[in-house]
Order: structure tokens, then sequence, then C-alpha cells
């Protein structure tokens, strides 16, 4: 499914110009563009190169059909056949963060004290998701456990952004490193630069502007990933865990009864709390043990 904001549109453009000016052919009709009429003879660049033949219309005149995106302030014409590699003409468009701003899509509400799960999307055992589009395009990111968990995030390094390895990130928040390693191998095409000045997309949005990488399928990429039923029941055992967690470690407030773990309680603990709780939710070596 290709992005609603992609637009189509024709235009026209001199073959034999030394920067190539698109003009929209609903433009074209101005009074002053001598390119479709006789005045085109006037022109320096057809005069330095004229044709054998008179004809009416200057002979490097050519059209060609362009698409643009509607959502952008301004209008970057692609031809079209170039369009077809972009994410606008796929489900991945779902991570543009223009499509976020203008169509504001909304993920489904979480239950009541429960971690947000959309449908679709698979898990990893230290709390990172994949999405795979028909294509075989593929994002990924932490989930909404993690993000509740650290709360606000301070900074992200990316530890390689293209080539095909397995995708890794350090989260950095109240002073304490936290490495995210997606567990198994894709072809990492990029990374979401934008978290780099704005990492509280992280926490904000963890399932769309929060994304930390995008790729494409190879054969393992997928392999011992959680989906549906499976991933719901271990994230509710997830869920019971770090409440007995968190009450081990602290009382009062943020030491949950029964209910979902305060927001940001990971940045609530002294240091070496807070490193413990990291190793045990959310390290490397958990993503091998799914």
């Amino acid at each position: 499914m290709q992005c609603p904001f992609l637009k189509e549109i024709r235009v026209k453009y001199c073959q034999s110009a030394a920067i190539r000016k698109l003009i929209p052919t609903a433009n074209s009709g101005r009074a002053h563009e001598k390119c479709s009429s006789e005045g085109h003879g006037d022109c320096p660049i057809f005069q330095a190169q004229p044709p054998e033949e008179d004809a009416a219309i200057c002979p490097y005149l050519r059209d060609s059909l362009m698409q643009y995106c509607g959502a952008a302030p301004v209008a970057k014409f692609v031809p079209y056949s170039e369009s077809l590699l972009s994410r606008c003409g796929t489900d991945s468009h779902r991570y543009c963060e223009l499509y976020l701003a203008m169509a504001n899509p909304e993920m489904p509400p979480a239950e009541a004290d429960s971690i947000s799960m959309p449908e679709g999307l698979r898990f990893s055992e230290n709390h990172m998701w994949l999405d795979v589009t028909e294509d075989g395009i593929c994002h990924a990111g932490i989930d909404a456990f993690l993000s509740r968990a650290l709360g606000r995030i301070d900074r992200i390094t990316y530890l390689g952004t293209s080539g095909r390895r397995r995708p890794a990130a350090v989260l950095s928040a109240a002073g304490c490193d936290l490495e995210m390693v997606f567990p198994n191998e894709m072809m990492l095409t990029g990374c979401n630069l934008y978290l780099r000045a704005e990492p509280s997309k992280l926490a904000e949005e963890p399932y769309a502007g929060g994304w930390l990488f995008e790729g494409t399928l190879v054969e393992e990429t997928t392999r011992g990933l959680m989906q549906g039923e499976r991933a719901r029941e271990w994230m509710e055992r997830e869920e019971r865990r770090m409440n007995e967690f968190v009450q081990q470690q602290l009382s009062g407030a943020l030491a949950a009864d029964g209910g979902l773990f305060a927001a940001g309680v990971a940045r609530q603990m002294d240091r070496e709390r807070m490193l413990a709780l990291l190793h045990e939710f959310f390290s490397p070596s958990r993503a091998g043990r799914v």
C-alpha cells in the first residue's frame, strides 16, 4: 500500500538545458512559455543547436511523469521509475515523519494496566520489535515495556548504519548506557537519525516515530521471534517479573501493587540497582534465550 500523500504529476523540461527545470503541465500554457510555441526560435539554447527542420514546438521539449510528496512543504519531483524504490510506494511510508505528522495514525490502545503490543509485530525477549511488510522491508525498535521502564532517554548512539548485521544502538538514560542489539541479522539500510536530535520519540512513540532500524529481510531475520498470543503471554509474565523486581528493590509509590510498574522506574533507582534491572530485562544476552 502506498502513502496517501504520494501524488503524480506530468512535467515538461528542456532536454538541452544545463540545469533541468521541471514545469508542471498545468502551468506550461502560460503566455511567456516559448517551448511549445513558435517563439521557441528565440531561445538561446535552441539557437545554439538548431535542428535541420523547422517545427511548431521546440524539438528539445520533453515531458515525463513524476511523483512528489503532497505533505512536504516544498514539492520535490522524483521520476516515476525511481520513486518505486522509495518508502513512499510501500507500507514503509508508515514510518515517515511527514506521514506520521500529517496523518496522525492512532496506535491501538493498550488494555488497562498492560503494555501496548500492536497486532502484526514480532517481539524478541530483550524487548525489541520487528515489523515486516509484504515486500520484505522491515523496521525494528524498542517496545513499550522498555520505553516505559526507562522513561526519558537522553541520548542514542548507533553502532553501524548499514550492511548485513545485527543492528545495535546504545541508549543513554540517567547516566547509564544500555546496549540494545536486535537478536538476528538483517540487511541494514538505514537508521532513524532523527532520534539523535529528538530521543524523546523513543518513549513517546516506540512503535511509530521512535523506530530505530530499517532494512530488508535475510533468511534468519524473523527466527525465534514471538508473535500473537505467544507474545502477549510472554509480556504478561514480564510485567509480573518487573513488579516483583521493583518490590524487592524499592518501596513506596514506585513499587506496583498488582498494577503496571511506574513509568520511568529505572531512573528512580541508584546506579547499581538500575544496572541490575537493565541486565535482567534488556541485556543483549537475553535475545538468545527466546
